[in-house]
C-alpha cells in the first residue's frame, strides 16, 4: 500500500512485520559470525529484543506517539546483547521522534528514523563503522535526500531498504575483520530484515510464522478458593500519561514518585520517557498506588495481578535480607554458577555464548536482593550494554557494572572481593586491580572452513583463540589448548592458569592437558573447574 500517511495501529502492523520476517531469518543472520565459532547471536538478540514490543506492547493504539512509547519500553526491556541494546536504543529515538504525533506522514517518519539513528549512536561509547550504526545512518541520509519523490510509505521504504543493502554491501570495506571473516555485519543484516519485512506488510504479502503469542498469555493458575490468604500481593502494572492540568511537566520528577511508591509497596521500577512514565511495583494495596499516580495524571493501560495465585507457576521476587553490598553475575554452566555462589555471588544471571540474558533478567535479579550497593559482573563482551542499561534503570539501590568481558575476568575479580571494606569504589578497586593482567582463552569447535590470521581453519577441528584472535587449529583439543598457550605472547610470565572444563571434556583429557602443560611451564599453578559450560570445551583464566 504506497499510502501517505500511517497511524499507530499501522505502524504497529509494519513492526511486526519487521519482526516476523527478522525470525525467519534470525539463524541465516546467527551465522554472520566474525570467527567460525557456534557462538553466533546477532539473529536471537535482535529477535528477542523486537519481540518484546511485538508481544507486550498495546496494538490497540491509533495514536503514533503512544504506540511507539509502549514499544520502546517493552523492546528496551526485553534487549539481549550488543546488537539488541543499540536496537532497542535505535526503537527508543524513533519513538522520541514520533512525539506529539499520532499520525505520520513519510518526512515525520524519516524525521523519527533519523532520531533513532541519533540515539542508536550516543548508546554505544565508541561507535565502530561497518556496523548496523554505518547501515542505518547511510540509508537514512540518502533516503531523506530523496524524500520528495516519493508518492507513499511504499516508495519511501524500497528506497530505504535498497540503500541499506548497498551500505551493508560496503561494509567488510571498513571493518578488516569483517572482509577477512568472508561476512557483512550482521547487525545491518539484520536491520534489513526488519525493514524488508515493514514493506512486506504493506504489501500484503504473506510473511509465514506461527502466531504471536505473549509468553504470559495462558498461565495455569492455581485455585484460590474462599480459605485461600493473599500472601504475595499484588503486581500493578501501568503506563501513566502525565496531565498538565494535575502537575508541572517541566519539574515533575520520576524519582519522587518511586519514594512514596516505597511507603505503599516494593520491586519497583519506574521510568519516564518525557510526559508517560511506566511502573512496575508490588504491593497488597494497588487501589492506593493507582490513586495516587493518578494524581499525576490518567491511566493509558493498567494490569493487575495475584500473585498469589501466580506463585504456582512463578515464584514471586523475595527480598533478602539488607546488606551494605551484593554481587550479580552473569555465568552459563551449572558447574561455573555454583562455583560463583560459592564464591559469594549474590543471584547469578543465568546466560552466556548463544544466551544472552535481557535488560529485564538483570532488572528481575536485582530486585531479589535487599542491598545498598549492587555490584554487576557481566562475563561477556556481549552483555556489557545490557547490564549497563539495566543499572541505569533500576532505582532501588546503587548499582555498579564492573565491565568483565569473560568467564576468566569475572573469576579475577571475585577471587579478589572484600565485602568488608568500608565504601563501594574500595570494593571495586580491590576487584579490578588485577583484571588487566588476565589473559581469557577459549578451546571450541570450528562451525566452518576459514582462513583468519593466518591459520588455516577446518570444520569440526577444535580451535583455539582468545577474545580477539584465533591462535590454534586441530583436530585434538588438548593439542589446540597446548598450541593456544603456546602462541599467547605473555605466557612465559604468567603464574596460574585456571581451566573451567565444559561439559565434553574426560578426566583422562584433564589430566593429559595438565601433565603436558607443566612439561612446558614447569613453575605453572594449574586448577581445574568443572564448569559443565557448552560451546566452549575450555574457557582459560590466565594470570
Amino acid at each position: 500500500m504506497n499510502i501517505p500517511v500511517i497511524d499507530g495501529q499501522e505502524l504497529y502492523n509494519m513492526l511486526v512485520g519487521g519482526y516476523r520476517n527478522l525470525k525467519r531469518h534470525m539463524s541465516a543472520i546467527d551465522e554472520l559470525n566474525v570467527f567460525p565459532v557456534p557462538d553466533g547471536d546477532t539473529g536471537k538478540n535482535m529477535t528477542a529484543t523486537l519481540e518484546g514490543g511485538a508481544v507486550n506492547a498495546d496494538s490497540t493504539q491509533n495514536s503514533v506517539q503512544v504506540l511507539m512509547k509502549d514499544f520502546s519500553h517493552c523492546s528496551l526491556m526485553a534487549a539481549r546483547g550488543n546488537s539488541g541494546v543499540i536496537l532497542s536504543q535505535f526503537i527508543r529515538g524513533i519513538a522520541k521522534g514520533t512525539k506529539g504525533k499520532d499520525t505520520l506522514t513519510i518526512d515525520d517518519f524519516l524525521i523519527a528514523i533519523k532520531s533513532g539513528v541519533t540515539s542508536a549512536y550516543n548508546s554505544v561509547v565508541k561507535p565502530v563503522e561497518g556496523t548496523m550504526l554505518t547501515v542505518m545512518r547511510e540509508a537514512c541520509d540518502n533516503t531523506m535526500n530523496n524524500r520528495k519523490l516519493f508518492q507513499g510509505f511504499e516508495s519511501c521504504l524500497e528506497l530505504f531498504i535498497s540503500e541499506m543493502k548497498k551500505s551493508l554491501k560496503r561494509t567488510p570495506n571498513l571493518l578488516p575483520v569483517l572482509k577477512e571473516a568472508g561476512v557483512v555485519d550482521s547487525g545491518g543484516a539484520g536491520l534489513v530484515c526488519i525493514f524488508e519485512g515493514m514493506l512486506m506488510h504493506l504489501r500484503n504479502e504473506d510473511i509465514p510464522l506461527e502466531e504471536i503469542n505473549s509468553s504470559t498469555a495462558s498461565k495455569t493458575f492455581m485455585s484460590y478458593d474462599p480459605e485461600n490468604l493473599l500472601v504475595y500481593g499484588y503486581c500493578t502494572e501501568f503506563i501513566l500519561q502525565l496531565q498538565a492540568s494535575k502537575t508541572d511537566l517541566d519539574t515533575f520528577d520520576v524519582n519522587d514518585m518511586i519514594s512514596e511508591l516505597e511507603t505503599l509497596g516494593n520491586s519497583i521500577v519506574a521510568v519516564q520517557d518525557d510526559s508517560l512514565v511506566k511502573v512496575h511495583v508490588h504491593s497488597f494495596e494497588p487501589e492506593k498506588v493507582i490513586g495516587y499516580a493518578r494524581s499525576f495524571g490518567e491511566l493509558i493501560t493498567i494490569k493487575i495481578e495475584n500473585m498469589t495465585v501466580q506463585h504456582s507457576d512463578h515464584d514471586a521476587p523475595v527480598k533478602s535480607e539488607p546488606v551494605k553490598y551484593a554481587v550479580v553475575a552473569t555465568a552459563s554452566g551449572s558447574g561455573i554458577i555454583e562455583y560463583f555462589l560459592n564464591m559469594g555471588v549474590s543471584e547469578v544471571v543465568d546466560g552466556g555464548q548463544t544466551n544472552n540474558p535481557s535488560t529485564e533478567d538483570f532488572v528481575d535479579a536485582f530486585k531479589k536482593i535487599n542491598a545498598e550497593h549492587i555490584i554487576v559482573l557481566p562475563n561477556d563482551s556481549n552483555i556489557v550494554m545490557t547490564a549497563m542499561q539495566a543499572a541505569k534503570i533500576y532505582k532501588d539501590s546503587d548499582v555498579r557494572v564492573i565491565k568483565t568481558k569473560s568467564i576468566a575476568e569475572g573469576f579475577s575479580a571475585l577471587s579478589m572481593m572484600d565485602l568488608s571494606l568500608d565504601t563501594v569504589e574500595d570494593v571495586i578497586s580491590e576487584m579490578t586491580c588485577y583484571l588487566s593482567n588476565v589473559t581469557t582463552g577459549y578451546v571450541t569447535t570450528a562451525t566452518r572452513d576459514a582462513t583468519i590470521n593466518e591459520i588455516a581453519i577446518t570444520k569440526n577441528h577444535f580451535i583455539g583463540l582468545t577474545p580477539d584472535v584465533i591462535l590454534s587449529d586441530s583436530p585434538d583439543k588438548i593439542e589446540a589448548a597446548l598450541s593456544l598457550m603456546s602462541n599467547l605472547p605473555d605466557m612465559d610470565d604468567k603464574q596460574v592458569v585456571t581451566a573451567f572444563c565444559g561439559c565434553d571434556v574426560t578426566q583422562e583429557e584433564k589430566d593429559d592437558l595438565e601433565s603436558r602443560l607443566l612439561n612446558l611451564y614447569p613453575m605453572l599453578d594449574i586448577g581445574f573447574i568443572d564448569g559443565n559450560q557448552d560451546v566452549y570445551s575450555f574457557i582459560f583464566a590466565i594470570e
